[in-house]
Order: C-alpha cells, then sequence, then structure tokens
C-alpha cells in the first residue's frame, strides 16, 4: 500500500446495502456498475483498497440486507482490471475453498492486477451460511487450525518450484504444483480479523493488516499495544485497521440529521434483529441494556463499525484520534458510495493532508 500514515478502503460495496443496513430509497445498490464507478473514483482519488464482504445470503427483513452480493475472487479480478492503483481484496471464507484451487485463483488475480491483489482470509462464523454448503462449522480454535493449514499449503504452492505432498489433519495432499508464482514477493498481502484468543493468534502470525474493533478507546489503545508487542517477539510489524462508517455533511447538524434519518428514523428492523442475534449479542450476559442497545444501533448504522459523523473538520479530527491512539487506517461504508465519496473527496481528503496523515495524491500511470 501507500506510505501514507492513514490508510482508506472502500468497504462492502459488493453487498446491497454495503454496511449501513436501512431502508432509505439512496441505500447502495451493488450492481457492476455502480461497483466500477466507486472503484474508479477511489483509483484516481489516491483511496490504497477495495475490500469486499464475503457474504452468500442476506439478512432478511424489509431489504433483505446484503442478498445481493458478487463473490469477492471474481470481483476482485474485475476491479483490478478496470484501475491502475488501488488494491483490491478478496474475502475468502477458507473452509469453502479449496487450497489448491484458491492459490490459482488468487495468482490469476494478482497478475491481473500486477501486484494489487491482497488476501482477506476468513475463518468463517457464520453458521446458516456454511450450511448452504453441507458444512458444518467447527468450534472457534478448529476454525483457526483448519486455517492455518490451508493458508500454509497456499504459502508452498505460491513458493515452491518443486511438487510436494502433504498430510496434515484437514487436507491430504499428493504432488502438489502450481504456476506461474504470485506477481507480487513472496506473496500477496494478507489481512484477517481475528479477535480474540486462537483467532488472534492466526492474525498475529499471518496478517500483514489485522482488523481490530472498538470498544472504547482507551481498551482499544491498550490492545494494540499489545499486539504490536506480541508482534514484535515474532520479527514482524502488523498495520492495524478497523471499519468505518462515515457521515459528513457540510454541518454537524446536517450530519446528525441524516445519520439518525437512515439508522434510527429508517433502519431495516429486521435485518439488524438477525445480525444481533446471529452474533450472540442479544443474549450476552456480560453486556448492560445500555451496551446492547448502542449495538444495536451501530449495526443499523454501519454493521457494528466505528462511527465518523460530523462536518469535515469534525471527521478529520476524529480520523487523526484514531491514528493517534494506534490505528494505520479504516476500511469505510458510507450509505451510497457513488453519492457520498465525492464530498469525502473533496473536503475530508485535503484535510487529513494538513493534518499530516496523508499525501496529496500524484497518479502514475502503470503500463
Amino acid at each position: 500500500m501507500s506510505d501514507n500514515a492513514f490508510k482508506i478502503g472502500i468497504f462492502a460495496a459488493n453487498c446491497s446495502g454495503g454496511i449501513a443496513c436501512t431502508t432509505v430509497p439512496e441505500r447502495w445498490e451493488a450492481s457492476w456498475d455502480n461497483n466500477l464507478a466507486i472503484a474508479k473514483m477511489a483509483d484516481e482519488a489516491g483511496i490504497e483498497f477495495m475490500l469486499p464482504l464475503g457474504r452468500w445470503a442476506g439478512y432478511g427483513g424489509e431489504t433483505d440486507h446484503n442478498g445481493v452480493s458478487f463473490e469477492t475472487l471474481t470481483w476482485a479480478s474485475g476491479i483490478l482490471a478496470a484501475t491502475q492503483h488501488t488494491m483490491a481484496f478478496s474475502t475468502l471464507h477458507v473452509a469453502l475453498i479449496h487450497p489448491v484451487f484458491a492459490a490459482k485463483q488468487m495468482v490469476t488475480a494478482d497478475h491481473i492486477g500486477k501486484g494489487r491483489f491482497g488476501l482477506n482470509i476468513v475463518c468463517g462464523w457464520n453458521t446458516d451460511e456454511f450450511g448452504m454448503f453441507g458444512i458444518e462449522i467447527k468450534d472457534h480454535d478448529r476454525r483457526y487450525e483448519l486455517g492455518d493449514e490451508w493458508l500454509r499449503i497456499v504459502k508452498r504452492l505460491w513458493t515452491e518450484k518443486e511438487p510436494f505432498d502433504f498430510d496434515g489433519e484437514f487436507f491430504k495432499l499428493e504432488n502438489v504444483r502450481a504456476e506461474p508464482k504470485p506477481y507480487s514477493q513472496p506473496w500477496p498481502t494478507i489481512m484477517n480479523a481475528g479477535q480474540s484468543g486462537a483467532g488472534l493468534d492466526f492474525a498475529i502470525r499471518n496478517a500483514d493488516y489485522l482488523f481490530r474493533g472498538i470498544q472504547t478507546a482507551e481498551k482499544t489503545k491498550n490492545d494494540i499495544a499489545q499486539m504490536r508487542a506480541e508482534t514484535a517477539k515474532l520479527g514482524r510489524n502488523v498495520g492495524v485497521f478497523t471499519n468505518a462508517y462515515v457521515v459528513v455533511r457540510p454541518t454537524k447538524k446536517e450530519a446528525e440529521e441524516y445519520h439518525h434519518y437512515y439508522a434510527v428514523e429508517n433502519a431495516d428492523e429486521g435485518a439488524v434483529e438477525t445480525i444481533y442475534v446471529g452474533r450472540g449479542i442479544k443474549d450476552n450476559p456480560n453486556l448492560s441494556d445500555d451496551a446492547k442497545a448502542a449495538l444495536w444501533r451501530r449495526i443499523a448504522a454501519g454493521n457494528s463499525a466505528y462511527p465518523f459523523i460530523g462536518d469535515p473538520d469534525d471527521v478529520a479530527q476524529q480520523m487523526k484520534e484514531l491514528h493517534d491512539i494506534g490505528f494505520g487506517g479504516i476500511a469505510m461504508g458510507l450509505v451510497n458510495y457513488t453519492r457520498d465519496f465525492p464530498y469525502f473527496r473533496d473536503e475530508v481528503l485535503p484535510r487529513l493532508e494538513r493534518l499530516g496523515l496523508r499525501h496529496p495524491f500524484s497518479p502514475v500511470e502503470t503500463a
């Protein structure tokens, strides 16, 4: 990615609604034309990456939130073919795609993008979606054990010239080989969102960029410091991102009013409830009623993402505060990407440059 101190990506444009779980008529329509349009806007503005959601079914409700979605490897290949600078990630559920097949697919995308492909590796959590494939989702730690084995096979395919056998717990393979090797060396950028226990250990060992949810600023600051200490022990330097949604308007009042309009007055309550229950929030005995209510609203506003709400100065300053506690960037959701991104580009990006978080973008044509 770029050397900007605070990197920005477009998050979830491959899915209907993006991350805003709302019924407003201007909610995101995930057509291919719309995806190409926001990808080209991002590319021309120096936005570092596009990150898709890996979805196989919607969340129901009035809009069947995320019910329309593009498969992420094919999507990434199309985005890379249409852009020159921005990275495109694929979000892969490792239990659903055989590592030999996936390794070949990813190398193809990486060559299309001349090294701009990235892997967002997901070890699984959605029982309903796994049932569509006839696969029983394993318990938390076992999912990451499978992910470790899957990634070891993929990396060997990406780096080893000679055929090899693999005798693991989850995969038993013979005479495995693959050409060509990745355009990226030694392999594409890897992202992961492991949050605790085995998931966090997996991310620290394998990811170049780690996604971290935000509860409170102080707790998150301590978490990041601990993660950096753990990665340093392994001789690794892992960037830390979070997912976020942005509502920016000329005045703070306008931003807050629009946020209330789409996320409170017009929340897709059925879809929000599905996510709220499915992620174990509703029955979590460790959360207060106030905390649960706040999480419900954050699901409606941006799929539990961190909020940036205000005028351009507010939003830029909020991003600086996030950077100051240790975050290297965000994957950003907007209610409507092609409608809302130009104002963010024209008003927030220059302010981030003045704060020293980003450099002016000067595109260089690639062959």
